[in-house]
């Protein structure tokens, strides 16, 4: 049946309520009851809305995706099952598209800042980027850690595309900043760059979820100057 305004409210609330258990139980854990009685509906009738969990995993995932940009819901219902693989090719896509860090890509490919302010002013940018990344794509990437725990190729996809990536990205620039004097680091580079990439993602992602207080742009500041001052930028002897 076509999507009316109607059934668009009860989509939308499926959506809303499945992407809060998927973010919370992961993929595997997830029953459709449970979605169904969140929602307030009957089981059969979430299956006017959607073939089966897979349907209704990546219509979520899609949508995730999509902030903070529109989402498009599907034109007809029931959205249909994915082909096998389909999820795990449009994770590896959007990742691909959507982990770049633009502060990051930038002091890879420059030269090193002269100056205590440019190194500080380096060091806040990668870190506000990494922070902003982690907040746009929050409910994404609440679902993923979820799911990874009891699903190993969603665990896979991942832990290569996302975790993997940035962390050695990371890793080089703090590395580099480090044989060039520029940042003290308190462990070697890859085990601060688990620490720094944990500390920043985790905080923008479970910030909300555990009361802190503070606006988003609050919790961005502390998170940025907290990153700086422990890795206390300097100047180059030259």
């Amino acid at each position: 049946m076509p999507l009316s305004a109607e059934s668009e409210g009860t989509f939308t609330r499926i959506l809303d309520e499945a992407e809060a258990l998927f973010a919370t139980r992961g993929y595997r854990r997830t029953r459709l009851s449970e979605v169904a009685a969140a929602v307030g509906v009957s089981e059969p009738a979430l299956y006017r809305y959607f073939r089966g969990k897979d349907a209704l995993f990546e219509q979520v995932l899609r949508r995730a995706a999509a902030s903070p940009g529109p989402y498009e819901p599907p034109g007809n219902l029931p959205v249909p099952n994915p082909e096998p693989g389909q999820i795990e090719s449009f994770l590896r896509a959007f990742f691909e598209k959507s982990r770049r860090v633009a502060a990051l890509e930038r002091a890879l490919r420059g030269s090193a800042p002269r100056t205590t302010a440019e190194a500080r002013t380096e060091l806040a940018g990668v870190v506000g980027e990494l922070f902003d990344l982690a907040t746009r794509y929050r409910a994404g990437a609440r679902i993923m850690n979820a799911s990874a725990l009891e699903s190993p190729e969603l665990g896979r996809i991942w832990d290569e595309n996302v975790r993997a990536y940035l962390t050695r990205a990371v890793e080089r620039y703090l590395g580099r900043r480090s044989d060039e004097g520029l940042l003290a680091l308190p462990t070697n580079p890859s085990d601060a760059a688990v620490v720094l990439a944990s500390l920043v993602t985790s905080y923008a992602v479970h910030a909300a979820d555990l009361g802190l207080p503070g606006s988003l742009e609050h919790r961005r500041e502390v998170v940025v100057a907290s990153v700086v001052a422990m890795l206390e930028p300097r100047k180059v002897i030259r």
